[in-house]
């Protein structure tokens, strides 16, 4: 007997739980028999039995994995996996009480295979045997994390001086953030429903506005792309991640089952959210489906046929992977030397190939996500799914013939260690050589039900770079938390573990789905980054895309709003917004505060719940909503009209930063932003004034609406372009809206004065602004549309125009048959000077008000202003004395009362008086146009009021002079009295007396 010979196969030495190891394992280095006699008589002597643990194998593949029949040639870019290459040392585990595999040595050269089946620990393996937060190098040794939230800061460069994003992208954005907004506030239970429609909407205008196509071989949009397509190419997957959406329906179901309704664009689950992503942002390499399907003879013959089948099937594209092996045609695919003699299948092969191809496309058929487009690939539908998967697993090893004697009892030939490896050989061939299926259909198929149970290896060999792998082991996720359970126990044993462990518990991806797959998705990268030796496993720290969408698998959403503020402050802006009202943004100010003062909080409580200010400092360079939404608004400010596409949206940029302040935490900084843009603003257009006014309003900033008002009717009443008189109707209405009544009246006090200077309405009926104008009419209809916006700033105006417009109706009486006025109807002589006396009595009696008996009382608000006393009375002379009697008794006596009141007012108010009279008769005469030292040296104002009106009426711009077709003119009386220009209060009065003496005298005839 050979020293190396056992008695029987059941006394060899055979490794534990080889049975379900990966493929990818290293084989086993324990010797298949004992040391030799001769050695083992000398216990000094040196075992042969290796010191200290056995190598491990590589987490996602061994350089002793078989190769892939159908991998990709040399020609082609191949999918790139995790295997390690022969020269590489292998991982070395932790030694932290774990138990090691022992594996079975094997040598490549003499074609030994490893054991099949391996086990695989999935995540745990990693996050169980290294600390959180430090990943392994090559040779086994811990390496710290990359700090790619300190890598991001130190790629962000200055925010945008500008704004070069379209117009419509801004404009659709503010809409959506604005409806948005609303809806929160006014129904705060359908916060989740608003939010997830806001975030479709604005993915939708993102994808209309940039172009997703990835850069060849490579990561993130192309290298010209613009910044808000990389903004876009961020954005999208950190929404993704906190509100899974899709924005078009499924196309899975090429002919979708009756009673079956297509989903629609909305809410998702996050794996079909990610997937949908990665077929939209992240195609480095043409999908070849379209290539393979459509090529000669049969889709088989083409030599990247299972790559597709994988890559349509990782990549949630279940129905074109049903479509290629349904129609893959085996007679014409590429066979191994092995499986065939070069001349293709035989019938009998085909039959088996066929019959083993229906099954597999049965059971993908059965799949939720294709029968019912359920993508819940946690929930029980998936779970039921997946075991049907194990089952046809289990019959296609049986169906090839591979059992679980053959996989767990190694063959043995007179227990000579040196002829193990050639008879393992000789096994797998005669396995090979007796198998009704061809091996190489075996083992794609075996490897195509790997990647439905979602098995670590099979998913990450098919993932084409480090992103890809830490989503794949994310979607395909069965919800299952198995870091608790052992790592060395083979999967069935592992698997009866969980259910015991977990039946009758919720799970975490249950509860709340959201942070369970976040929380994945951070320890698969960790798991990917920390393991992978390829360099397309590890991000390029020197490229801000790839440390991106590291920061955003990290969950570290200040790095991630970072860089995106250097790239696009529009979209930034809709991300901060999103993830301020979901409240997923860090530090996204004081929202949550101003809600519980709302709710009778005072600030002591909220200091004692950790919501005071003091309590919750910002630190150093984290991200504050306030602060984005404000440089967003500046550069808002800056641009001028916006119109989107179709041309529906027409706004101005200092109206969007308006509502983008509106909706800033600190109110009281959102106010004195808002001052200063529209301080910096040019007032040049009613209709720009009135979108400030309502703006502010809407705000609720009444005091800055009234100071822009005021600030606009001041340039309106003082500006006078083209020749052409001030808009005094429009400035009288914004005087209204600013309240300012001071400044109200001193204008309408103009307009009188202006036509008691010229004996005419003022200004002339054709150059009348059409506020004025409408005014001035029985409908007044600006003071009605006036009332609805401000029904205070429409009575202070009713009331303070009441005495120059009675003014004026007086000089469109009296000129009625020269000057046709729309406002006055057309009366008989007598009855005309009639009303023109009853309406100058009523401006005469409005302006003696305030000096009742002589006394002055600036306690009474008049209409009209005291200073036009004289020269009402002198408009009266006409009207006095005429054989028709013109006035009634009583207007005689209030006459009087007003003549002998105000010849016992104070000398001030009779001096402003007489300077208006004295200007209106210089006026009448020419003498107020002199050229004389004394009215260069000074005068009185009234003058030089009538030397700035009266060249605007009667100058060489083809304007018709004031009063040129007059009815009457009191001043042309004045002639017949002499003493040339100098007239005052005493000859007015003097006539008045006169007048009185002839009623007298008419009194006194009547009588008799």
């Amino acid at each position: 007997m050979s020293y190396f010979g056992f008695p029987g196969p059941s006394d060899s030495p055979s490794t534990p739980n080889r049975k379900n190891r990966s493929l990818f394992s290293q084989p086993s280095t324990t010797p298949a028999g004992p040391p030799p006699s001769h050695l083992a008589d000398f216990p000094s002597h040196i075992s042969t039995t290796p010191a200290g643990p056995p190598p491990t194998r590589s987490l996602f593949g061994s350089s002793y994995a078989a190769p892939n029949t159908y991998a990709r040639k040399a020609n082609t870019p191949a999918r790139r996996g995790f295997m390690v290459p022969q020269s590489s040392p292998p991982l070395d585990e932790d030694a932290n009480g774990e138990e090691y595999e022992d594996d079975v040595m094997s040598d490549e050269g003499r074609g030994v295979e490893p054991p099949r089946d391996m086990e695989r620990s999935a995540l745990a393996s990693s996050f169980m045997s290294s600390t959180r937060g430090l990943k392994r190098s090559r040779n086994g040794m811990v390496k710290e994390q990359l700090p790619y939230a300190s890598i991001a800061k130190g790629m962000v460069a200055q925010a945008p001086k500008d704004m070069g994003e379209p117009s419509d992208l801004v404009l659709r954005q503010e809409e959506i953030v604005r409806r948005m907004d609303q809806l929160v506030e006014s129904q705060p239970s359908e916060k989740d429903t608003a939010v997830s429609e806001g975030v479709v909407e604005l993915t939708k205008v993102w994808q209309h506005h940039t172009e997703p196509r990835t850069k060849e071989a490579g990561m993130g949009p192309r290298a010209d792309a613009s910044p808000i397509t990389r903004a876009s190419y961020l954005s999208t997957l950190l929404l993704q991640l906190h509100h899974p959406h899709t924005t078009q329906a499924s196309q899975q179901q090429a002919r979708p089952q009756r009673g079956v309704k297509r989903s629609q664009p909305g809410r998702t689950t996050i794996p079909r959210a990610l997937l949908d992503w990665l077929n939209t942002y992240h195609t480095p390499f043409p999908d070849d489906y379209n290539a393979v399907w459509r090529y000669q003879p049969s889709p088989a013959a083409h030599e990247r046929f299972w790559d597709s089948v994988y890559y349509s099937l990782i990549r949630g594209k279940y129905d074109q992977a049903i479509r290629l092996l349904t129609d893959a045609g085996w007679e014409n695919a590429i066979t191994d030397d092995q499986d065939s003699a070069g001349d293709g299948f035989n019938d009998r092969q085909l039959n088996h190939i066929e019959n083993v191809v229906e099954h597999c496309t049965e059971l993908l058929r059965a799949c939720p996500a294709v029968r019912h487009d359920d993508w819940d690939i946690k929930g029980s539908d998936w779970a039921v799914f997946r075991q049907s998967v194990r089952t046809a697993l289990q019959n296609l090893e049986l169906y090839a013939g591979e059992t679980e004697e053959d996989d767990d009892t190694p063959a043995t030939n007179s227990g000579n260690v040196f002829r193990m490896g050639d008879s393992m050989s000789l096994s797998t061939a005669s396995r090979k050589a007796e198998s009704k299926l061809p091996w190489s259909i075996y083992e794609a198929l075996k490897l195509l039900y790997t990647v439905l149970l979602g098995d670590v290896d099979a998913l990450c060999d098919n993932s084409q770079d480090w992103l890809e792998a830490s989503i794949y082991l994310t979607v395909w996720w069965d919800g299952d938390d198995d870091s608790t359970a052992a790592l060395n126990k083979s999967q069935s044993l592992r698997r009866s573990i969980l259910q015991a462990s977990t039946r009758g518990k919720t799970r975490e991806v249950d509860l709340t789905p959201g942070a369970a797959y976040r929380r994945r998705l951070v320890q698969a990268f960790d798991l990917v980054v920390g393991t992978g030796e390829d360099a397309v496993f590890e991000p390029d720290t020197l490229d801000p895309i790839q440390v991106g969408l590291a920061c955003v698998l990290n969950d570290n959403v200040d790095a991630a709003v970072r860089l995106l503020r250097s790239w696009s402050v529009p979209v930034v802006a809709g991300v901060v917004e999103v993830a301020a009202l979901a409240g997923w943004l860090p530090h996204a100010g004081g929202r949550d505060k101003e809600d519980l003062l709302q709710r009778g909080f005072s600030s002591e409580d909220l200091m004692v719940l950790s919501h005071g200010p003091s309590l919750q400092p910002s630190k150093a360079g984290e991200v504050e909503r306030d602060d984005v939404l404000m440089e967003y608004a500046e550069l808002l400010a800056q641009r001028n009209d916006l119109q989107s596409d179709d041309g529906r949206l027409k706004r101005e940029g200092w109206e969007l930063a308006v509502g983008v302040l509106g909706r800033l935490s600190d109110a009281a900084a959102g106010q004195a932003k808002v001052e200063h843009v529209l301080e910096a603003l040019q007032l040049d257009g009613e209709e720009r004034v009135d979108k400030v006014l309502s703006a502010c309003q809407g705000l609720g900033l009444g005091e800055q609406a009234k100071a822009i008002a005021e600030r606009y009717a001041d340039d309106l009443a003082s500006s006078a372009e083209g020749g052409n008189q001030p808009a005094y109707g429009s400035a009288l209405i914004y005087y209204a809206r600013a309240h300012a009544t001071a400044k109200l009246k001193d204008t309408l006090s103009l307009l009188t004065s202006c036509c008691l200077l010229h004996s005419a309405a003022y200004p002339a009926q054709p150059l009348l602004d059409p506020y004025l104008a409408s005014l001035l009419t029985q409908d007044r209809t600006a003071l009605h549309t006036l009332t609805r916006d401000d029904p205070s700033a429409a009575t202070l105006l009713a009331k303070a125009l009441s005495g120059y417009a009675t003014t004026r109706h007086f000089y469109d009486l009296r000129d009625q048959n020269t000057i046709a006025s729309p406002s006055t109807p057309s009366l008989p002589p007598l009855a005309r000077k009639r009303a023109a006396a009853t309406s100058l009595l009523a401006a005469l009696e409005s302006a003696a008000d305030c000096i009742p008996g002589g006394l002055y009382d600036p306690a009474v608000d008049s209409a009209v202003p005291t200073s036009c006393l004289l020269a009402l009375l002198g408009e009266m002379l006409p009207l006095l004395g005429l054989p028709q009697r013109i006035w009634t008794k009583p207007q005689i006596f209030t006459l009087l009362r007003i003549v002998e009141d105000f010849a016992t007012a104070p000398q001030r108010l009779r001096g402003e008086a007489e300077d208006l009279l004295r200007a209106s008769v210089g006026s009448f005469r020419g003498a107020g146009l002199g050229k004389g030292k004394e009215r260069d040296l000074g005068g009185s104002s009234w003058d030089l009021l009538a030397s700035s009106t009266l060249p605007v009426q009667t100058g060489g711009n083809g304007k018709a002079p004031v009063g040129g077709a007059k009815g009457w003119d009191w001043r042309s009386g004045l002639d017949g009295l002499g003493g040339g220009v100098e007239v005052g209060a005493q000859e007015v009065v003097v006539l008045r007396e006169r007048e009185r003496e002839r009623e007298r005298e008419r009194e006194r005839e009547e009588k008799c």
